[in-house]
């Protein structure tokens, strides 16, 4: 082999691999400097957040992000290195739009589940801890991942939703709610003299120590609220913390029979409504 010809492989090969070294190095650099940029992010804003769930989920989409960033870190570092060598890199990345989509079509309810579960955490639609109603589904938020949401009904059964399945949302645990209890009475009845003693038996449940502290407003009465073929309704209701509306309309249908007991009037039925959600 000509020494002249023995030289410029050399050279090529030298050169060769010096470029590689240099994508390898700042390769490294670059995820180098995501992992201490995520780093950064949980030193400074998700560590200092007192609210633990808020906290975790600035955590799933920190670790979100740092993941896709990676992958798209090497997946550039292995094309310019191909293009490095020579490689047309054409028919690869033709090759790859093809398997890419081949996938897509194939894993798309898996995408969309991952669309959701991102938007349910930049939004801040709901927490671990919140009390919801997704679809005909109502129960408390046990985990929130980028896939699905675990929720927990009130008889214990636990529900995996898939986050691309949850189009509304009832949030029971922000701000406020209103706790409502309905009364129904027979036309017979007298029904001015239950609303008067109802009104007195709401004058009472405000100074109750179990329910003021989470009592946002005084109680009202909403006296022939509505009527049916058989009866008058009459609605109470109570606006109060977030999360206590069941609790304060316990209390509140208590004092309500107490009080009809006490004037002789007889209820047909109630009706307990304790999951109206509201905003400030």
């Amino acid at each position: 082999m000509p020494e002249s010809l023995s030289s410029l492989i050399a050279s090529n090969l030298i050169q060769w691999l010096l470029s590689v070294l240099v994508i390898i190095v700042l390769t490294l650099i670059a995820l180098r400097l995501v992992s201490i940029a995520s780093k950064e992010i949980d030193k400074r804003i998700i560590i200092p957040t007192e609210d633990p769930n808020r906290r975790a989920r600035l955590l799933t989409v920190r670790k979100a992000a740092r993941s896709t960033l990676q992958v798209v870190i090497l997946s550039l570092a292995v094309l310019i290195a191909l293009g490095t060598l020579g490689i047309d890199i054409g028919p690869a990345l033709a090759a790859a739009g093809i398997l890419g989509l081949a996938i897509s079509l194939g894993a798309q309810t898996l995408i969309r589940d991952v669309i959701g579960g991102l938007t349910i955490l930049f939004e801040d639609e709901y927490r671990v801890g919140d009390q919801v109603k997704i679809g005909s589904l109502s129960g408390e938020v046990e985990q929130i991942t980028l896939r699905r949401t675990d929720v927990r009904d009130a008889e214990g059964r636990l529900y995996m939703v898939p986050n691309g399945d949850v189009r509304v949302v009832a949030n029971e645990s922000r701000e406020w709610a209103r706790a409502l209890v309905e009364l129904n009475f027979g036309y017979e009845s007298d029904v001015n003299k239950a609303i008067a003693a109802l009104d007195e038996a709401l004058v009472r449940l405000a100074t109750n120590s179990q329910v003021k502290p989470h009592l946002l407003a005084a109680p009202e009465i909403f006296g022939w609220n509505s009527l049916s073929d058989w009866s008058v309704v009459v609605r109470l209701s109570a606006k109060v913390t977030a999360g206590k509306q069941v609790e304060v309309a316990r209390v509140m249908r208590q004092y309500a029979l107490e009080a009809l007991q006490e004037t002789g009037v007889a209820v047909e039925t109630i009706n307990h409504i304790a999951t109206q959600p509201g905003n400030a």
